[in-house]
């Protein structure tokens, strides 16, 4: 019944959510994207709708009771963060990696803001960054804030004369 792993990048445009669609946190639209994205290729794939009824008593099946309205939710990035093991469970049923489906990236895969971070030679500095990487852009900010206001209590900094703020304006 299950055919080979899907992945995002595989699916036709066609298949990708309109901007009306998607929410307004940028990993949550992500998530959702790639489980809209999965559903849609279910479908194609099988000629039919995916109730999601059908989805919540497979997902019960591996242990993991959820609602038709939260897989909903998620679907469309009304919800947060669902709990590991769902997203193990989601993966399974869609016979696709679930680190890509939680991260958007394959195993093996290293993106390019990684690849940039990873040629910063300051060892804290870079692992600043790379503990930022995929915050969330209020986040960001309140790192970016608190980086500032250290900033005149450590004497170990030279005087910088010109620097711009680390904040985001928009």
């Amino acid at each position: 019944m299950r055919s080979e792993q899907v992945a995002w990048a595989d699916l036709p445009p066609m298949y990708a959510p309109q901007a009306s669609e998607r929410a307004t946190s940028q990993g949550d639209a992500e998530f959702a994207a790639r489980l809209d994205g999965l559903i849609t290729a279910w479908e194609s794939g099988h000629g039919r709708p995916l109730q999601y009824r059908s989805l919540v008593e497979a997902l019960a099946h591996k242990g993991q009771v959820t609602s038709a309205s939260y897989v909903s939710m998620l679907r469309r990035g009304h919800r947060r963060h669902p709990r590991p093991e769902l997203v193990e469970a989601l993966a399974e049923f869609f016979d696709t990696d679930a680190h890509w489906l939680r991260t958007g990236i394959r195993r093996g895969e290293r993106r390019t803001d990684v690849s940039a971070v990873a040629t910063v030679s300051h060892y804290p500095l870079r692992r600043l960054l790379l503990a930022a990487i995929d915050l969330s852009s209020p986040s960001l900010s309140m790192l970016a804030d608190l980086a500032e206001r250290i900033r005149p209590g450590d004497a170990d900094l030279p005087t910088l004369r010109h620097t711009a703020r680390l904040t985001d304006v928009s």
